[in-house]
């Protein structure tokens, strides 16, 4: 389900995000540190409130698009990372349930995944897995079995069992 291509893409998505967010906000530092030094050779009473001005802006930029822009891919970047190098289990049994909303999974949309481990279906049975919502969803029907291969509680691959 998840490649290498995929995630040297997702690796080079958040290069480019990174400088997006930091070289701007370091032109800016920068623009505040010499007007700081421009204001104090000059005896300015007022300099250093544009200088303060700059430093916010520098820091509110920053901080937005590393929470909106650079964390998020981050996160999925680490998240491919395990599906291809992390420890994984398999497990089998049958699909109960696949959710159509998605739900926040440890900063991932993921569509809750429920698959039942035992021989009667028990309710102590079931198994609660999160799927990628990037990824095409399987076409499975409820009542199906299926063998999960997993990382933790986040489906590395899905397949008829």
């Amino acid at each position: 389900m998840y490649t290498q291509t995929e995630f040297e893409q997702v690796k080079s998505m958040l290069k480019k995000r990174w400088w997006i967010t930091a070289l701007p906000t370091v032109l800016i530092g920068i623009a505040a540190i010499v007007l700081f030094v421009v204001g104090r050779l000059e005896r300015s009473s007022q300099m250093w409130m544009v200088t303060a001005a700059l430093t916010v802006v520098a820091g509110v930029y920053f901080l937005f698009l590393y929470g909106v822009y650079v964390h998020p891919m981050h996160l999925y970047q680490k998240h491919i990372y395990y599906m291809l190098n992390g420890r994984k289990r398999e497990t089998t049994g049958v699909l109960k349930s696949f959710a159509e909303d998605a739900t926040d999974k440890e900063g991932l949309d993921c569509y809750a995944l429920l698959v039942n481990i035992g021989e009667r279906g028990d309710l102590e049975d079931d198994r609660l897995f999160y799927f990628d919502v990037h990824k095409q969803k399987p076409d499975m029907q409820p009542g199906t079995r299926v063998t999960v291969i997993s990382n933790d509680t986040m489906v590395a691959d899905i397949m008829l069992a």
